[in-house]
């Protein structure tokens, strides 16, 4: 019970001690006037105590909303924030996986260009010095050097892809006992114009 209610009832008591006290018609008037007014007071008081209840309702609620939609937003900021945060740890994982990966073919193609340049320089001159006492020494170097020659295709292969790994093919069969000289040429040209066109890549 408010405070309000319980100062209305005691006015109410009061009242009717007093219309008690004055006794017959005029006491009975003064009873039910004291009532009356005790009543009026008391719902006077009822109201004004059920309005203040709805207000602190309305209160709090609008405070419990506000709340909310302020945790919404710090919740959706904080989901912004990490997913950008996310995002960019992936571009640079990305980066820096591209970046190994072009560093991995880098030394792929040149350890295949050392070995066919070598191959290749022994090819010439085994070709040149057939018929002369140094063509079965020349011959030999010439195939001692085509194993290095298959293991770093092997190598240009894996890392790929797959058009350098073609060129390089190609390159690879120009350094056979019965190809031309000049076929050599053009396939280690194309080789070089795949290689730079997979390092050079965005």
């Amino acid at each position: 019970m408010t405070d309000a209610v319980m100062t209305a009832w005691i006015a109410a008591g009061s009242a009717v001690a007093g219309a008690l006290a004055g006794g017959g018609v005029t006491g009975w008037f003064t009873l039910a006037a004291a009532r009356k007014q005790a009543q009026s007071t008391v719902d006077a008081a009822a109201r004004q105590a059920d309005a203040a209840w709805a207000a602190g309702q309305r209160q709090a609620d609008a405070a419990w909303e506000a709340g909310r939609r302020q945790a919404d937003a710090a919740w959706e900021a904080g989901r912004l924030q990490a997913d950008a945060q996310l995002d960019v740890a992936r571009q640079t994982v990305a980066a820096q996986h591209l970046a190994a990966q072009r560093e991995v073919r880098r030394a792929a193609y040149a350890a295949f260009l050392a070995a066919t340049d070598t191959a290749h320089q022994c090819h010439r001159a085994w070709q040149q010095a057939l018929g002369s006492p140094e063509a079965a020494g020349c011959r030999d170097r010439y195939r001692a050097a085509l194993p290095a020659v298959v293991e770093a295709l092997t190598l240009v292969r894996l890392e790929g892809p797959d058009p350098v790994g073609s060129a390089a093919e190609v390159l690879e069969q120009s350094l056979e006992a019965n190809a031309s000289l000049d076929r050599y040429q053009s396939a280690h040209t194309a080789f070089l114009d795949a290689a730079r066109t997979t390092l050079n890549a965005p």
